[in-house]
């Protein structure tokens, strides 16, 4: 798949849209140093009209509300980091509308909550897939009752990925608080059998991530979920860019320089409960606002100063311009943060550039070759 360039805009905005772009440039998440906005911008290469999405998939948080309190997860700095709620429907489905005329062919429904609270979540599927799109969501799996796993999986919903951060009532009731091990351990049996049962073609990938109050159960966890699945992978936590640690940031033998994750270039579109659009899932905050696509068309956003702005900075190994970015660790090398995974047959440090629902090489900005899928995966493809 061919890199889309970085633009300048062809028409005039409206004074309103102008004002709205203008406030987001100062909105304190760009770094000017000895620059004023004015010089910063000037820097800009001037290229051609974006007219499509960057990347055929779209991320659409349909809540950032969670029923779960788990110890990786920053959800302290995010209950009072901005506004909370569900992703109105006619809102979303005006919006793949749009996504699907400009090229869009997955759409992953999921952000910085547990997607299984929006009651209308089986709705957002159908809709999805009436429109042709591949679907997608991750989930903890506490919510996936009987009878709402029936109506998931007729939703037509291709690929679950499911979350489970222990294997024993004491490690999973540490790390995953809030939820318990027995009743979601049971939930996930029932729901991978009623998936075989009925020869629903959705996709179960187990997701582990480890840490000290369960690594004693990792060996476990593929043991256990291993053979019941398509597939499962086994991860370090992320460090979020608001500076919490959870791996190394730097490799502290050898200086490695920070290049750019892909994101901003060729990366996914990530529109919040709201509508508001960030560079990436990773900002469950909201740091970086780059426009609302339930209030301006997605290609003026992609087209406008602050997006070209996070595009050129990226490009050009400028991460300092937007520090939220700058402390992101999907800057240096992390080949660590994948264990273990199935799914396909990459060298971790080739995998870690992957998207993790299509396998697309963000930073490199192509697409991944099928035939590196594991043939496991692969069969069920």
């Amino acid at each position: 798949m061919k890199k889309a360039k970085v633009i300048i805009p062809i028409r005039n905005i409206d004074s309103t849209l102008r004002i709205l772009q203008d406030n987001l440039l100062n909105d304190g998440s760009i770094n000017f140093d000895d620059d004023n906005l004015e010089t910063l911008l000037k820097k800009l290469p001037v290229d051609d009209q974006i007219t499509k999405l960057l990347h055929p998939e779209v991320r659409y948080e349909v809540t950032d509300h969670c029923n779960a309190s788990c110890i990786m997860c920053p959800r302290d700095e995010h209950e009072h980091g901005r506004a909370h709620g569900i992703m109105d429907q006619a809102k979303y489905e005006k919006s793949i509308d749009e996504v699907v005329a400009l090229g869009a062919k997955q759409v992953v429904l999921q952000g910085f909550g547990e997607p299984m609270l929006d009651k209308n979540l089986e709705l957002k599927i159908a809709y999805a897939k009436k429109r042709g799109l591949l679907t997608y969501t991750i989930t903890n799996g506490s919510a996936l009752s009987s009878k709402r796993a029936q109506k998931i999986l007729e939703a037509g919903l291709d690929e679950i990925r499911i979350s489970f951060y222990g294997m024993s009532k004491d490690t999973y009731n540490t790390v995953m608080q809030g939820l318990d091990f027995e009743k979601t351990r049971d939930a996930l049996l029932k729901f991978i059998k009623l998936r075989n049962e009925q020869d629903f073609k959705t996709k179960i990938q187990i997701s582990y991530l480890t840490l000290p109050e369960n690594e004693i159960d990792e060996q476990n966890f593929r043991v256990f979920w291993e053979p019941l699945v398509d597939a499962i992978e086994i991860w370090k936590p992320h460090n979020y860019g608001d500076g919490r640690d959870y791996r190394d940031r730097v490799d502290t033998e050898t200086i490695e320089t920070k290049t750019t994750c892909g994101r901003p270039e060729s990366g996914p579109l990530q529109i919040q409960w709201d509508g508001e659009i960030v560079p990436c899932c990773y900002d469950y905050n909201n740091k970086i606002v780059l426009g609302n696509a339930f209030e301006q068309p997605v290609l003026e956003i992609l087209n406008e100063k602050k997006y070209r702005l996070l595009r050129y900075a990226h490009k050009a190994g400028l991460f300092n311009i937007f520090p939220y970015c700058d402390q992101c660790d999907q800057l240096l090398p992390h080949a660590d943060a994948l264990v273990y995974s199935n799914r396909h047959n990459l060298p971790a440090e080739e995998a870690v550039k992957l998207s993790n629902t299509d396998l697309y090489n963000l930073a490199e900005g192509v697409e991944f070759d099928k035939d590196g899928l594991s043939n496991k995966y692969k069969s069920e493809v």
